[in-house]
């Protein structure tokens, strides 16, 4: 679970409903910052395991100079993870940077907020992506650039063990705002696998992500099972271009359902409560990251698992 904001009442919070390992935002260069927080999520008896989300990679996504310079900070970041005992590296290849949204006010039950995406939408992003780079970049180049990313990093990845993990995009659009995106389908995600066979190169399966492309996510699961790394849980209503997120246990995708398959493949791996709507006596600063709901999503997926015979989240 990631927890936001990082505090101690917070990670208690995790930690009372049964979470069991926590993901950290990248905390920025050098060892300390991660050992920090290392220490303060041990303090609450839980395990700092994934580094995800604010990796500084846009020179390597688009190709641009400086890129080597943050190839070697995440080479670095991989090397420092291994020694604090972390596991996997989230990761993505947006080009604006993160995942993007044009509401974070949509109505859901009882008057909980959560966000949503419209491209025909005249508002902006309201999500802490960078937004739209200022120069495009093709699909065929950012192919590329992911090959090349996965040629550097990749053997240090295997020489500490960490397994990287790659996020889908968000919205799953093959092209959005102007820019092409290459990872807006389980097809997409498997090419990513057949770059390199490296048992290191694999990907986080987001179902907030896929589940609006309208693809089969049972049968993505299959697909791409021995190199799932990482497992995000959220549900959406709607269609790629046009949908809002919901409460885990109201959207259209069947999440028992995705928790059997992960079962029936042998992931052992982590899962996360994603994105969840903001309730009552939140100021909805973090849309889609605010606390008391995804405690709530920390709960459902902690029974989901259980009625599965599976372990605690």
């Amino acid at each position: 679970m990631i927890v936001t904001p990082f505090t101690g009442e917070n990670l208690q919070l995790a930690a009372q409903v049964g979470v069991e390992e926590i993901v950290a935002v990248y905390p920025g260069p050098g060892k300390e910052p991660l050992l920090k927080i290392k220490r303060e999520v041990e303090a609450q008896g839980m395990r700092l395991t994934h580094i995800e989300r604010k990796l500084p990679h846009d020179q390597i996504v688009h190709g641009l100079p400086g890129r080597e310079g943050q190839i070697a900070a995440i080479k670095e970041l991989l090397r420092q993870m291994a020694d604090a005992g972390l596991e996997v590296l989230c990761y993505n290849w947006m080009p604006s940077e993160d995942w993007c949204r044009t509401s974070s006010v949509n109505p859901e039950r009882g008057g909980s907020r959560s966000t949503a995406f419209n491209i025909d939408a005249e508002a902006g992003n309201v999500t802490d992506a960078d937004g739209p780079p200022k120069t495009a970049t093709p699909a065929s180049r950012l192919w590329e650039n992911l090959e090349f990313f996965l040629e550097k990093v990749l053997p240090v990845a295997e020489e500490t063990g960490i397994k990287l993990a790659l996020h889908p995009d968000d919205p799953p659009l093959r092209s959005f705002w102007g820019q092409d995106q290459i990872l807006y389908s389980i097809d997409a995600l498997e090419r990513v696998i057949k770059l390199a066979p490296s048992p290191s190169n694999g990907v986080c399966f987001c179902t907030g992500s896929i589940g609006p492309t309208g693809e089969d996510i049972i049968a993505g699961i299959r697909r791409l099972a021995a190199r799932i790394h990482f497992v995000h849980l959220r549900n959406t209503r709607g269609s790629a271009d046009n949908f809002q997120e919901t409460w885990p246990d109201n959207g259209e995708t069947n999440l028992p359902a995705v928790m059997e398959t992960l079962r029936d493949i042998g992931y052992d791996g982590t899962i996360r409560p994603d994105h969840a709507p903001s309730m009552v006596g939140e100021d909805n600063r973090n849309p889609g990251y605010e606390m008391k709901g995804r405690i709530f999503a920390a709960g459902y997926l902690r029974g989901l698992m259980q009625a599965c015979g599976g372990q605690n989240p």
